[in-house]
């Protein structure tokens, strides 16, 4: 390699030097620089998303915060099967169609998959629960769609109390 060095030219040395640096400079752009640069702009695109997500949700905290007081404060000791509870309640608010799975998990909790549910609906439905039924919200995961106010949730419910 040394012999073939020397065979060049000055200037062909040169153009040769030049030339391995960018493509050095080249390969640095792509395996290090672009990767990063990618990364940082699809942090930022989430970012945004989730702050577009806030100011949604701190938009509809009166509505929510409405919602929440209009209930009846008396809750209601039922008999009734939890599970039969909460699919009694979701035909009459209309959302059995949305409900993708039901997880009994013992006689006191279950775990709901929901998808493609009106925002509004979705906690009407869960405020009447809570407050008519003493059904208490364990773990409640919503992810905001691309249809205004649709929303997919996936939640764990359980009976209040020793009920």
């Amino acid at each position: 390699m040394k012999r073939w060095w020397l065979t060049k030219t000055p200037r062909e040395q040169l153009a040769l030097t030049l030339a391995a640096a960018a493509l050095l400079l080249f390969l640095l752009y792509l395996l290090a620089w672009q990767p990063f640069s990618q990364a940082v702009e699809q942090k930022r695109l989430l970012v945004k998303s989730q702050q577009a997500t806030l100011n949604w949700m701190q938009d509809n905290l009166p509505e929510i915060q409405r919602l929440s007081g209009s209930g009846s404060s008396k809750k209601r000791a039922s008999n009734e099967a939890l599970l039969t509870l909460v699919d009694r309640t979701a035909k009459q608010r209309q959302l059995r169609q949305q409900i993708q799975r039901i997880k009994p998990q013992g006689d006191k909790t279950v775990q709901l998959w929901i998808e493609q549910v009106a925002f509004d609906t979705l906690l009407m439905w869960l405020g009447e629960l809570t407050d008519q039924h003493g059904i208490q919200i364990d773990t409640l995961n919503i992810d905001r769609q691309e249809l205004p106010g649709v929303v997919n949730a996936r939640l764990v419910l359980q009976r209040g109390g020793g009920a």
